[in-house]
Order: structure tokens, then sequence, then C-alpha cells
């Protein structure tokens, strides 16, 4: 393990030219892209594709966010190094774009499934992940709407002269986005109210649900390299079979030996894999992408033929 003081000490801070800016999510640095325009210089931390439960920066990256003007965090305790990062990064602005958004955070459940319409738990929660915040704000496109405005306005803080650009830009990014909600809710709608369960690998999917009106089953917790233990799969087996579903999402860049058991004990069938922490890759890289691949997936092995 390096020291983050020693990394910081003497790096140079951001100079002239476009307003630098370092991202600790790939869709913030998508975000930082469709605010800033042609003002800003972005660095993705992460990386696409990258996985954010198990990322912690490396030297190089201390660096290019010690050049950087500002530093954009998702908050509600994603990154479990944020303190020390603020600690290391002395006299650069590291902004937390989840702090102002509404929280959800994990339900204790009836039996360890009283998961309710946007509140998913998992077997054993209970005991372990009741009450804490639920971080994945960002997969929900009216919070990610919210946040275009918390970017804009960091943004123009350090660039003043560029506040009447950055602002129309997050202005015009949320009509994208209504039109990407109103699209959502179009397909989604295709999918009977009874058969609107989510069962996924891990719990990221809590903000989605509330937003579309679904129930979220999640076999694992919050962080998707979080083991399943055999009492928790089986109650989770129990619950899929009581909600009568016809198909479970495996994820990207998640363990799905689990769904596995459970298909193979249920009759369910495996769906297209969802994206839940942004780590898409290509076409599915950024949010719009994300929700366009996650909604099709979920209305394709979930509405009637």
């Amino acid at each position: 393990m390096f020291s983050w003081f020693l990394l910081a000490n003497g790096l140079a801070l951001a100079g002239a030219g476009p307003l630098r800016v370092a991202a600790l999510h790939p869709l913030l640095a998508d975000l930082a892209r469709q605010v800033g325009g042609e003002r800003v210089e972005v660095y993705d931390v992460v990386g696409e594709g990258g996985n954010l439960h198990r990322f912690e920066p490396r030297p190089a990256d201390m660096k290019r966010m010690q050049d950087s003007a500002l530093v954009l965090a998702s908050g509600k305790n994603l990154e479990p190094y944020l303190d020390r990062l603020k600690a290391a990064l002395d006299g650069v602005a590291v902004i937390e774009v989840g702090r102002t958004i509404p929280t959800l955070t994990v339900a204790a459940g009836t039996g360890g499934h009283g998961h309710g319409r946007g509140g998913a738990v998992h077997p054993g929660e209970d005991e372990r992940q009741a009450g804490m915040l639920d971080p994945h704000w960002w997969d929900n496109v009216d919070n990610m709407r919210r946040a275009a405005r918390v970017v804009a306005l960091a943004f123009a803080e350090k660039d003043p002269a560029g506040e009447d650009d950055y602002l129309s830009h997050a202005m015009a990014y949320g009509q994208r986005l209504e039109e990407l909600k109103r699209w959502a809710n179009k397909e989604l709608g295709k999918i009977p109210r009874g058969q609107r369960k989510l069962v996924t690998a891990h719990n990221a999917f809590g903000y989605f649900a509330k937003e579309f009106g679904f129930e979220a089953i999640a076999v694992a917790g919050l962080n998707n390299e979080q083991n399943t233990t055999p009492r928790e799969l089986a109650e989770t087996i129990e619950a899929v079979k009581n909600a009568g579903v016809r198909a479970v999402f495996p994820e990207s860049n998640a363990n799905g030996k689990a769904l596995d058991s459970i298909t193979a004990a249920t009759g369910t069938r495996i769906a297209t894999p969802l994206i839940a922490d942004g780590n898409g890759t290509g076409k599915d890289a950024g949010f719009e992408a994300m929700i366009r691949h996650n909604v099709t997936a979920i209305t394709q092995a979930l509405a009637p033929p």
C-alpha cells in the first residue's frame, strides 16, 4: 500500500487551459463531458468497464487527480477511501455528486424478503446491512438529471466565465433524459404489474425499481464482491418461487454462480446481463446507453411474447 500523503506532496496544481476534471465513476466521467463540453478535460479514473467495488486509486491516478481542478465522487459511502483521498489532495476540490440526491436505505425485510417497491434487500441483510445507505443513486434517470445541475454549478464555481455554458448543457442534457424516461416507461409498460419483479445478482437496482415501479430481489448485498451463504441462497430460491418470476438477471462483472443455482431450482431462465454499476463498454458505455440496455433486457425477458 502506497502512502497517500507522499504521493500527493509536491505535485503540481491544475494549470491554464480547459478545466481539468477527474471522475471516480465512469458515469460521472460521462456526465462531466455532457455538462462541460469543450470547456473541460475529463480523466476517467476508474475507466470504462471498471469495477467500482474493487477500485482504489493508483499512484498515477493520484497525480492526475492532483493536477485537476476538481474531482467528482459518487458519495453515499461508495468510495471507502474518500476521506484519505480528500486529505491527500490538499487544495483540490472533491465534490460528492450524490450528497444532495435523495437517498434510499436498505430495508430490513420480512423474513429477508420484505423488499417493497424501490427497496431491495437480500436474505441476511437484516443482520448485516439493514439501514445502510444504498450508494447506487445513479441507476435512476431523475437522479442523473439532478446530478447534471450539481456538476454544472461545481464547474461554474471553478470557471465562472463558463457558467452559462455549463447550465445550458445541463438543461439540454436534462431534456434528453426526460425523453429517455418517457421511452423507458413506454417499454417497461409492456410488462404486467404482477411480473415487475427484478431478481439480480447484487443489490444495485433499488433506485431503478423505485423510479419504474418494480420490486427488486437481490441475491447478494450492496457490494457485488460479497459472498452469498447457503442459507441466504435457499431463502432467495424460496422467494423467487413465491414471486413466480419468469427470468433472473445476471450482471456484467459480477459472479453469476448463485443465479445458476436459482434457475436450476426454480425453473426460471437466465436473462441478458444487466449493467449494474455503470461499467458498460463500447456501445453500452455511458448513462443513456446503460439505461437503454437495461430497459431493453428487462422488457424482453419479462414482457409477454
